[in-house]
């Protein structure tokens, strides 16, 4: 089966706060985000890329790291699935307007294996890494280049799969093309598993703000689902805080945005 129909990046547009802790420009608060423009096909929806042979040299972006499942929560309630409270400690505000894939990466890292990469790590991983959706660039432009500021910046959903590919983490890449591995009871089976979800999302209905609301333009972890009480929990790294909690219909409004793209790791031994 191969994914042919939807790339993605993500960038965030910018929106104003009075008790978000984010970056101040011209009068506004400014919080990271995530960008909108891509080419290219994705893999495979049923392999990972292989590691780039391009890695920045130390730090924990040259390490491909042993996965250990964050165990299940010692008491499980039926019809909640995952464990939220156990893996908020990865959760970290993305500092950039564009990195929020990156950022969420991150976080599967950490909640996989225990050992999670900065900031400045995963973005200096991205930036020496080709890309596998964009021949020719790398995953991650340059700090410095203008597409970070004139809305061609971000990072493509299949180029998240190489990432964590690149950490010794399998992933697939899929949507509602294909249902049987997406919507929320295949969340809910993942999360219950111990496997990871990286969604794509719009940011706008997730925050409840003024900005556009028909397209995704933002990434984020799925770290919970709770049944009983009709709530979804995130580790959004456009959030100010760990363990974001939205409605179970606000979800699903802001994802199918994207038609249920998800990234979700594959089983573990």
């Amino acid at each position: 089966m191969v994914f042919t129909r939807r790339v993605f990046n993500s960038r965030i547009p910018a929106r104003t706060f009075v008790l978000k802790a984010f970056v101040c420009l011209a009068g506004a608060f400014l919080i990271a985000a995530c960008s909108t423009s891509e080419t290219a096909s994705p893999p495979p929806s049923k392999s990972s890329p292989a590691p780039s042979s391009a890695t920045p040299s130390g730090a924990l972006g040259d390490l491909s790291v042993s996965p250990t499942p964050t165990a299940s929560p010692a008491a499980a309630v039926p019809g909640v699935y995952g464990d939220p409270a156990a893996v908020a400690k990865y959760w970290h505000a993305q500092s950039l307007e564009d990195n929020c894939g990156l950022m969420s990466v991150a976080d599967i890292v950490g909640e996989t294996s225990g050992q999670q990469p900065t900031e400045e790590q995963i973005l200096t991983l991205a930036e020496n890494t080709p890309s596998v959706v964009n021949p020719g660039t790398q995953i991650y432009a340059p700090r410095n280049d203008p597409s970070h500021t004139n809305g061609n910046g971000g990072v493509s959903m299949g180029d998240l799969v190489a990432l964590l590919d690149h950490y010794g983490i399998k992933s697939t890449m899929s949507d509602d093309d294909h249902p049987d591995q997406t919507g929320m009871p295949a969340v809910q089976s993942y999360l219950g598993a111990g496997r990871k979800v990286i969604a794509y999302v719009n940011s706008a209905v997730v925050w409840n703000t003024s900005d556009q609301r028909t397209k995704a333009d933002h990434f984020l972890v799925v770290t919970g689902v709770d049944t009983n009480k009709d709530i979804v929990h995130l580790n959004d790294p456009g959030a100010d805080h760990s363990d974001e909690q939205v409605p179970t219909a606000t979800f699903k409004t802001a994802w199918q945005t994207s038609g249920d793209s998800i990234v979700f790791t594959a089983p573990t031994s």
